[in-house]
């Protein structure tokens, strides 16, 4: 009985190992490789912007023991993100977005790409015409944008600026500090900038291509400074750089 069980355990095992068996067993997913490869027409969507620039309700003044529940209590008392910050994130957002696909046409690669890239000003209709508003993008499914918009790929950003302090104050606390204006080490807390860039396959929703970058500086948080230097840095990973001409 038991050597029975046996055979009948085998017979599975060297079943599922020979070609034949192998039918049965459930298909790998395609690969990245493989999803990159079907693309032909990639959209660039409105980037997801942050923009923290600080203001005069942010300063705190005082560093004895009342300091931290002076922080507490202005935190609570801090009011909600304002019309004015949220027209800001929504320009860098749609600049972003420009200025991106604008840099990877003016920096083409020597063999082109192997994908056509669909204007901003179509894909901006096509949402527009579809009731998709900018803060509904995240929100949409895969599939549903692929519709709208006719494309096999999209590009998408996430960025995010950061000034802690205002670049007026910040050249003030260099003086007082008897430091450097413009080069040189300092105590003053830098402006920041930190970007993701990433490729999503609309047919099988899922991401295939990440790529990370970060500046510091005042010429860290201008779209028009900080696009240029993204997409150079992105270029020689992105993976629809043709390497010859087909």
């Amino acid at each position: 009985m038991v050597l029975s069980r046996l055979l009948r355990i085998s017979w599975v095992v060297c079943l599922l190992a020979s070609p034949v068996g192998a039918g049965l067993a459930q298909t790998a997913p395609p690969t990245d490789a493989a999803l990159l490869a079907g693309h032909h027409t990639v959209a660039v969507l409105p980037f997801e912007a942050t923009v923290q620039l600080m203001n005069m309700h942010d300063l705190i003044y005082g560093t004895g023991p009342f300091a931290a529940v002076l922080a507490q209590q202005q935190q609570a008392a801090a009011p909600p993100l304002d019309s004015a910050q949220q027209q800001e994130q929504l320009r860098v957002a749609y600049e972003m977005q420009w200025l991106t696909l604008q840099q990877l046409q003016d920096r083409r690669p020597k063999h082109g790409y192997r994908v056509e890239w669909q204007p901003v000003e179509e894909t901006n209709r096509r949402l527009l015409a579809a009731g998709i508003a900018y803060e509904a993008l995240a929100q949409q499914p895969l599939s549903r944008l692929q519709q709208v918009l006719g494309v096999d790929a999209l590009l998408t950003g996430q960025v995010t600026l950061y000034q802690p302090i205002p670049k007026s104050m910040g050249l003030a606390l260099r003086a007082l500090g008897n430091e450097p204006l413009l080069y040189g080490p300092s105590t003053v807390p830098p402006s920041q900038s930190a970007v993701t860039l990433a490729l999503y396959d609309c047919a099988n929703n899922r991401q295939v291509w990440q790529f990370d970058f970060s500046r510091t500086g005042a010429n860290a948080l201008p779209p028009m400074r900080l696009a240029p230097r993204l997409v150079k840095a992105a270029l020689p990973s992105l993976p629809y750089c043709q390497s010859k001409k087909e």
